[in-house]
């Protein structure tokens, strides 16, 4: 919902995610006289804060890829094992 208060709003494009290209977010109104610079600075702090979201770390543990792996090992020994037992 959008009121009828202006906000100083800080937009941030170098977010340092490959998940995140932008991020805008909404100063205070007791900080909006703050310098730019530190704002900015405090801007990227908070994004570096942030991180990736759990369900995308969830899927880089070692034990999700290892389970993940085992189905197409396994298709390829037995594989393996059919060619050499006929040929």
């Amino acid at each position: 919902m959008i009121k009828g208060i202006n906000h100083k709003i800080i937009e941030v494009t170098d977010t340092e995610n490959i998940y995140y290209e932008k991020a805008f977010l909404l100063v205070r109104p007791e900080y909006e006289e703050v310098e730019e610079a530190v704002l900015r600075k405090e801007a990227k702090k908070l994004l570096a804060e942030v991180g990736t979201p759990s369900s995308i770390k969830g899927k880089r543990t070692f034990f999700y890829w290892f389970l993940r792996s085992i189905p197409p090992v396994l298709a390829g020994l037995g594989t393996g094992m059919l060619i050499g037992v006929l040929f």
